[in-house]
Order: C-alpha cells, then sequence, then structure tokens
C-alpha cells in the first residue's frame, strides 16, 4: 500500500476507533474491553498515519479522528432532549448569583498568581533548562531555543496547576518549585 494509501487507510481507522469509543461511553456501563479496543485502534491508525508520512501523516490521521468525533457530538447534541431547568446566569463562577460576597481580591490575587507570576516563574524555569542544556554541552542557539520552547510549555501547564489547587499554600508551592529550577544557574552565576 502506498503512501496514500496508508493514509486512508490510516483515516478509516480513526474513524472506525472514534465510533467505537462512542459505542463504549454510550453503555450503561463503560466495555473495558471495547474501550481497550477502540484506543487501540485509534493508536494504529496513528502510527500507519505517522508511518507514511511522519508527523504530517499523524495529523492527517488525527484530523479524520477528530472530524469523526465533531459529527458525532453534533448529531448526538441534535437528538439530545431539550434541558428543563433554566440556565445558570453564572460564567464559569465568574460571579456570585446572589447577594453573595464577591471576594474581588481573593480573585485578583489567583489572577496575579496565574498570569503573572507563573509568567515569572516560567521565564525562572525556561533560564534553568537553558542552563542545564548549555552545561551539557549543547550550542548557544539550541540551548536559547529549549528554553524558548520551555516557557509556554511551563506556563500552561502551571497556569492549569494553579487554577485546580485547592489551597494558595499549594500554589506557592507549585510556583516555588517551578522556580527552583533556576537556582543553580544563578548560583553559579550563569544566567
Amino acid at each position: 500500500m502506498g503512501t496514500g494509501g496508508s493514509i486512508v487507510a490510516g483515516g478509516a481507522l480513526a474513524v472506525l476507533a472514534v465510533a467505537m469509543l462512542r459505542i463504549s461511553w454510550g453503555q450503561r456501563r463503560r466495555s473495558i474491553p471495547l474501550n481497550a479496543a477502540g484506543w487501540a485502534v485509534g493508536l494504529a491508525a496513528l502510527v500507519m498515519g505517522w508511518g507514511a508520512a511522519g508527523a504530517w501523516g499523524a495529523s492527517v490521521v488525527s484530523l479524520w479522528a477528530m472530524g469523526a468525533a465533531c459529527a458525532i457530538l453534533a448529531w448526538e447534541g441534535l437528538r439530545s432532549p431539550a434541558g428543563r431547568s433554566k440556565a445558570s446566569n453564572r460564567r464559569a463562577g465568574m460571579m456570585p448569583e446572589g447577594p453573595g460576597p464577591l471576594r474581588l481580591g481573593s480573585r485578583l490575587l489567583t489572577f496575579v498568581l496565574v498570569a503573572v507570576a507563573a509568567s515569572m516563574s516560567s521565564i525562572a524555569f525556561a533560564l534553568g533548562v537553558r542552563w542545564l542544556a548549555a552545561a551539557m554541552g549543547a550550542g548557544e542557539a539550541d540551548a536559547n531555543v529549549l528554553a524558548l520552547f520551555a516557557t509556554p510549555v511551563v506556563w500552561t501547564v502551571l497556569a492549569f496547576a494553579l487554577l485546580m489547587a485547592a489551597s494558595r499554600k499549594r500554589q506557592i508551592a507549585y510556583l516555588a518549585v517551578t522556580a527552583s529550577a533556576a537556582l543553580p544557574a544563578f548560583l553559579l552565576g550563569a544566567a
């Protein structure tokens, strides 16, 4: 089978995987064998796409899976019964519905921690990555690219962790641990 045939077969397997997962998840109790088979077929589709055309083939196969999932969600949304209860006026917990306190100080602190402190902490982590890459013999350009790659990835993960943390102490701990990656660079004067 040629490159195009492998990608088409991978796309068909990806659609089949999504259908299998929908059937498994739609049952009263999830079918573990069907669930595992769906994920295995999805992995096989991805491997087939990657083998045919590398990252591009895997992307095309993934697009088929996402398209199938979107179509299934649209179909299920159209055929589901309308809700009976009135939708909440609340937007993702942004403001209280009733006469409750606004807690603006707490909300502002959360924003500062997630937007500003997490950004600074991820930059510190990236400095640590750059220092480690340089210490292991990477060229200056390679070390810089690793640092530039690490910053948004770490910031995204850290922002998610901060928003999901149950307490301020845990949020501060996440920020401190992430920023501590830059300590060797600062202590050795490389930053």
